[in-house]
């Protein structure tokens, strides 16, 4: 069940919440130790193989030793064999390493996830106080009309004003009333996507401050140089390639004879309708070699030859969704940056304005309308405020993400299963 509130979080514990219980990430976190039991698969190509075998039954035999007739004997048979690959032209060893590039890559994708999970969730967390910010400004637009309306109606009351301007004020009104209506179900909505993302509604969030964006890059080559060097999903495609060469590695061991010694030991009895025990041990260096196999081999080497080189573009598909990103962000970041300080100035103006109105409405230099607007350019003014200061707010942790810098920044541990370091195989 999902828990229906929580104590107030701040962005790095709402984060931190995601990352260790949003099914996205543990859906890759399973996939990676999934990919994990791989290896030790591929490793059983190293280690003996033993089998036993028993059975017992009725036997019908008509050969020379029953002659001129045949016989009905119990027939039992014993055994147990064990075989070491000495040689399989590097099949197993190519395996290994194909797991283990797989192991890396599913790794680099726990990582990645959980980055554009977080991501996901510093957006929901910025929503909520965005909607909350805008709800307020709106119910003090509703505040500064109702009060507006109720002046209006005492001078019409009065005999001073007119009807034309209580009808105005009334039409203005309502439309306040109608934003913070759209503003409430707008932070509904917001709370709704947190609690999809976070899995518990928020509760008493608070600004985190726009400390993160000093952390971000000088410039815009040093940012393109991390994600180059340190983005998962880049990673994650690199060590699919290895993967893939690696494969193409294994596809070449029909190509090579297989060396096995085998072991074994019997003990039968009544076989072929001879009356009697018999034991058979065996001590024995075989070696197969495959001459001809309806050209399968070779069509597989050339399969694997296509899917290392599928693998190696794919790579360079990530290098360029990673340099757009980086650039997108970037100049995100850079644009608001510069828009923001303006916009700011834009809303002081606008609410020194306001109080110059009213003072001036209220010695009959302003008119209604002048009123009014400067009420709508405040509520204006203050809404495109508030959406930049989010909009750059979350464009810094945008960045951050593109780089695959975002836990790093936020100081917080990615899952256990990012963990890429894998054992070393036993030696062939």
């Amino acid at each position: 069940m999902m828990a229906q509130s929580a104590s107030a979080q701040s962005l790095t514990e709402a984060v931190d919440k995601t990352i260790r219980s949003n099914p996205n990430v543990l859906a890759e976190a399973n996939f990676r130790r999934s990919v994990d039991k791989t290896i030790d698969q591929a490793r059983a190509g190293y280690y003996p193989q033993v089998d036993l075998n028993l059975g017992i039954g009725r036997e019908r035999a008509e050969n020379n030793s029953t002659a001129p007739g045949h016989r009905h004997l119990t027939r039992g048979e014993a055994g147990i064999s064990a075989s070491q690959m000495l040689y399989d032209g590097f099949a197993t060893k190519s395996a290994v390493e194909q797991t283990q590039s797989q192991a890396e890559s599913a790794g680099y994708s726990v990582f990645d996830t959980a980055e554009s999970t977080s991501l996901r969730a510093v957006q929901v967390y910025l929503d909520v106080l965005r909607r909350q910010d805008l709800l307020k400004l709106t119910e003090a637009n509703l505040e500064s009309h109702e009060r507006i309306y109720s002046q209006i109606e005492q001078r019409f009351d009065s005999g001073v004003g007119n009807s034309a301007d209580l009808e105005q004020t009334k039409g203005r009104l309502a439309l306040s009333q109608a934003n913070l209506t759209s503003n409430k179900g707008n932070l509904e909505d917001a709370l709704s996507n947190y609690n999809r993302v976070v899995g518990n509604m928020p509760e008493a969030p608070t600004d985190p401050g726009l400390d993160c964006c000093d952390k971000a890059p000088a410039t815009l080559d040093e940012a393109l140089a991390i994600a180059y060097h340190q983005h998962p999903a880049l990673r994650s495609a690199m060590a699919q390639h290895e993967a893939a060469l690696a494969q193409e590695q294994g596809a070449e061991a029909p190509f090579h004879p297989r060396v096995d010694l085998e072991l074994s030991t019997r003990a039968d009895n009544n076989l072929d309708g001879e009356k009697g025990h018999e034991k058979e041990i065996l001590a024995m260096a075989r070696l197969r070699y495959n001459l001809l196999n309806g050209g399968a081999d070779m069509a597989r080497l050339e399969e694997t030859g296509f899917l290392s080189q599928q693998a190696r573009e794919e790579a360079n598909i990530a290098i360029r969704d990673i340099e757009r990103d980086v650039r997108l962000a970037w100049n995100s970041l850079d644009n608001l940056s510069h828009q923001l300080p303006v916009l700011k100035q834009r809303m002081d103006s606008a609410l020194m304005t306001r109080e110059a109105y009213q003072e001036q409405f209220n010695l009959g230099q302003r008119t209604l309308l002048d009123l009014l607007d400067t009420e709508n350019e405040v509520l204006t003014a203050s809404a495109d405020y508030t959406n930049t200061y989010y909009d750059h707010l979350y464009a810094c942790y945008w960045l951050a993400e593109t780089m695959g810098k975002l836990l790093e920044q936020l100081e917080l541990e990615a899952p256990e299963e990012a963990i890429t370091v894998a054992s070393p195989e036993p030696a062939e």
